[in-house]
C-alpha cells in the first residue's frame, strides 16, 4: 500500500511533533544566509559579568542587590538579600530591535520567581524610557507579570494604547507558581523549579494561508496559549530588549531568566 508523507519523512525534533516555538528555524540558532535571511540572538546566560556589565546594560538598586550567571546549563540571577520597597533592577540591551509589519518575529524565554506576588517583572522589548515594571510599557512588546496577581500578560503597546492577552495554558489562566532552586542529587540539576516558557510570535497579514490580520501567536511551555490581534503595534522607535523587576515591599525575592533567544526575517 502506498503511503504519502505530504511534508516529507525526518528523524529530526521539532520538524514533526516537537514543542520549540523554533520548529521551523534552522539549528543550531544561526542567522541564516536563505531566503528569507533571518537575523538571531540568543543569551544562555553562562556568562555574566555585573562588574564590567557586558553585554547588558545594568540599573542596580545597590546595596545587597546582584545579579549573577549561575545554575547549570546557565540562568541570569537577578535578586536582593535585603530588598526595599520599589527596588528597580534592570538588564538592557542596547536599542537595536524594531518591529516590522511585513517581517516575522519570534521570541522566547523561559523565567521563573521566588515569591510571584511579590515582584512586579518584565521580560522583552520595550521603549529606554519604560524603567519601571510596576506597569506595563507605553510602547512595548513582551511579558509582563504584576504584584498580587499569579498571572502573565503579553502586552503589546504603541504610545500608551493597546490591550493584554492574559496568558492561557490549556485554555485556563496559567497560574505562576513560587520558584525555589532544586537540591543537586544525581536526577535532579540544582536549578530554579517552576519555571515557564513563554513565546509570541509576529505574523504579519497574508505571511500564510488564512492569515489576513497582523497578529501574535502566543505560546506557553512549547503550545499555543491564543492569538491576539496585532492592532497596536510599537513601529515607530527602536527597542531595547529588557528583563526587569521592582520589589513589592521588602519580602527577599528573585527573577530568574533561563534564556532569551529571538528571530526576524532580514
Amino acid at each position: 500500500m502506498t503511503t504519502h508523507f505530504s511534508t516529507g519523512v525526518t528523524n529530526v525534533r521539532g520538524k514533526s511533533g516537537g514543542t520549540s516555538l523554533f520548529s521551523g528555524i534552522k539549528q543550531p540558532l544561526i542567522t541564516g544566509a536563505t531566503a528569507p535571511a533571518e537575523w538571531a540572538f540568543q543569551d544562555d546566560f553562562v556568562q555574566f559579568s555585573q562588574t564590567t556589565l557586558a553585554p547588558w546594560t545594568i540599573v542596580d538598586p545597590g546595596g545587597s542587590a546582584y545579579m549573577l550567571a549561575q545554575y547549570p546549563q546557565g540562568w541570569l540571577r537577578m535578586g536582593d538579600a535585603s530588598p526595599v520597597a520599589a527596588d528597580i533592577a534592570i538588564a538592557a540591551s542596547e536599542d537595536v530591535w524594531q518591529i516590522n509589519t511585513n517581517k516575522k518575529w519570534y521570541f522566547e524565554t523561559s523565567i521563573a520567581v521566588t515569591d510571584v506576588t511579590e515582584l512586579n517583572t518584565f521580560v522583552g522589548f520595550c521603549a529606554n524610557g519604560h524603567v519601571n515594571p510596576n506597569a506595563v510599557p507605553d510602547d512595548g512588546i513582551g511579558f509582563s507579570h504584576l504584584e498580587d496577581t499569579t498571572s502573565i500578560q503579553f502586552v503589546s503597546r504603541k504610545n500608551g494604547a493597546g490591550t493584554s492577552f492574559t496568558v492561557l495554558e490549556a485554555g485556563s489562566t496559567f497560574v505562576q507558581l513560587d520558584s525555589s532552586v532544586t537540591t543537586q542529587s544525581a536526577t535532579a540539576y540544582n536549578m530554579p523549579d517552576n519555571n515557564v516558557r513563554l513565546g509570541f510570535l509576529f505574523q504579519p497579514s497574508g505571511s500564510e494561508p488564512g492569515i489576513t490580520a497582523d497578529q501574535y501567536t502566543i505560546y506557553i511551555n512549547g503550545t499555543v496559549s491564543g492569538v491576539q490581534a496585532a492592532t497596536t503595534i510599537p513601529d515607530d522607535l527602536l527597542m531595547e530588549l529588557k528583563m526587569m523587576y521592582e520589589s513589592k515591599g521588602t519580602v527577599t525575592n528573585d527573577l530568574y531568566v533561563d534564556y532569551v533567544q529571538t528571530i526576524q526575517q532580514r
